[in-house]
């Protein structure tokens, strides 16, 4: 009985060989999990990189895009030469004019352009040719950088809380209605003007009505102009762009200055837009009779041209907004301006930022063409 206890007990155990083989196998089970882990790991950050790239891509798109297709919008003027701009007595602030980009003073009401463009600047003339832009919050590119200027009326309507015809109640429901700048036309004549001082004009009979005496609809003006930001978020205590700001590792960004009442003010737009390259599209009168549709693409208008630009491709190069390990961009050159070559527009990594770790994102490229509806229209009439 004895000897057969001991016999059983001994069987109950692993032999060394048996104890190996069995390590063995956990271990590569475990390396196995672990390399499943990482891929996963790896697959759920490209596609959130690029899902998030996506997103900046669509809103950058939309803020331009709608400038855009209000841009030359005045209300129901015909054009803008029958807008006054005197009798509103209107004045805007922190300008963005100079002597190279005039107006000097009031230059966000400068009617004439309601889409102009700038090419080539860089932080050392930026602060002179727009001074509302500052030095620090202006991205320094190879070439430098093409800013877009939009201005028109925003597309809501003024309301008419009392529907008595009288929009007077709608201009003082809206916030800071006192300073911020409208318009009202019909297709003869129309203004610009502020808010409280509606109700003197329409005693005066600046103001445009119906042929009931009702007010003609107001909206309200904006003037945009586009460019790219070193930064999103500044540092702590900072007002401008700096090394410290994005937690150290800043993130270009495309902004605006617009109008707040009537002050021009910048306001932060989308993340990771590291280029934007823009393409205006003329409809070339002496060729012909305007109709609306663009006959030529270029990145530089001449003066005379501005007035027939009827679209605007965009072009907008966004890039992730964190590092990836082991992955480099610089073998990659992205087209710009669409021509299919290699040229001073098109950007690469290795060359265009001078940064080591410029080439440890993600990029893509995002393009769209916008008709300016308001300008080709009246000129396909």
């Amino acid at each position: 009985m004895i000897r057969s206890h001991l016999h059983k007990a001994w069987q109950a155990g692993l032999s060394l060989i048996e104890l190996m083989v069995g390590l063995t196998i956990g271990l590569f089970l475990t390396l196995g999990m672990f390399v499943l882990i990482t891929n996963s790991s790896s697959a759920f950050k490209v596609q959130d990189d690029f899902a998030r790239m996506q997103e900046n891509a669509t809103s950058a798109m939309r803020y331009i895009g709608s400038s855009l297709r209000m841009a030359g919008f005045y209300g129901y003027a015909q054009d803008a030469s029958v807008i006054n701009t005197t009798f509103g007595a209107v004045s805007t602030t922190t300008d963005c004019g100079s002597a190279t980009n005039t107006p000097l003073s009031n230059w966000a009401i400068d009617l004439r352009f309601s889409v102009f463009g700038l090419q080539g600047l860089t932080q050392s003339d930026i602060n002179t040719t727009v001074p509302c832009v500052a030095v620090a919050n202006f991205l320094e590119i190879t070439g430098g950088q093409q800013i877009l200027v939009t201005r028109g009326a925003l597309g809501t309507r003024v309301a008419d809380p009392n529907a008595d015809g009288n929009l007077a109640d709608g201009l003082a429901a809206m916030r800071n209605y006192t300073t911020t700048i409208f318009v009202q036309a019909d297709p003869g004549e129309g203004l610009i003007f502020y808010g409280n001082d509606f109700t003197t004009l329409k005693g005066a009979a600046r103001t445009r009505t119906l042929p009931n005496g009702n007010d003609i609809d107001i909206f309200e003006f904006a003037a945009h102009v586009y460019y790219i930001r070193p930064c999103s978020r500044f540092a702590a205590g900072a007002t401008a762009c700096t090394a410290a700001a994005d937690d150290g590792r800043p993130i270009p960004t495309l902004v605006r200055q617009e109008l707040s009442g009537s002050a021009m003010t910048e306001v932060a737009l989308a993340e990771g837009i590291e280029r934007m390259n823009l393409l205006y599209g003329i409809d070339n009168v002496p060729a012909g009779a305007p109709d609306g549709v663009a006959d030529t693409f270029t990145t530089t208008p001449a003066a005379a041209d501005w007035q027939n630009v009827v679209s605007v491709r965009v072009t907008l190069l966004v890039r992730s907004n964190t590092l990836t390990a082991q992955y480099d961009d610089g073998a990659k050159t992205y087209d710009l301006d669409g021509d299919n070559a290699i040229t001073a527009a098109d950007y690469n990594c290795t060359t265009d930022v001078a940064t080591p770790s410029a080439c440890r994102y993600k990029r893509k490229v995002f393009s769209q063409l916008v008709q300016l509806r308001n300008i080709a229209q009246r000129r396909g009439l």
